[in-house]
């Protein structure tokens, strides 16, 4: 049987609005992965600085300083690039679930009252 995101995604898609959810959702993905292998090289990038700079003069420190400094910066363009491309993407989701909600209103309170029992019936057990 086809579930409610299932039969959404198809709708959106069928409809011809730039992709489903789940296109959305796999487009996401990769991103995220990015960002998380930036972030951790960053923060291993800052931990050998740390462990050179107690043991480097003051010149040596001051590279060190440097260095740091770029990869603060490139971590900054970075992440306000995915910022941007985030909420890029949750403005067109927003605009997709607002078309598909005008369009085919009593699907749409039709999955909002089964998620609603569903979260009471899961809420209600603990």
């Amino acid at each position: 049987m086809e579930t409610n995101a299932e039969s959404f995604n198809e709708t959106v898609s069928a409809r011809g609005n730039g992709g489903s959810i789940s296109q959305m959702t796999k487009a996401v993905s990769p991103d995220l992965e990015q960002l998380t292998r930036d972030f951790r090289t960053f923060v291993t990038d800052c931990e050998v600085l740390l462990k050179n700079a107690t043991t480097l003069s003051g010149a040596g420190a001051s590279v060190a300083r440097a260095q740091l400094s770029d990869k603060m910066a490139a971590a900054k363009i970075r992440l306000d690039a995915m910022r941007t491309t985030a909420s890029d993407r949750a403005a067109r989701t927003r605009a997709t679930t607002e078309d598909y909600v005008r369009r085919e209103p009593m699907k749409a309170i039709g999955y909002a009252v089964a998620a609603g029992a569903v979260l009471g019936i899961l809420m209600s057990r603990s």
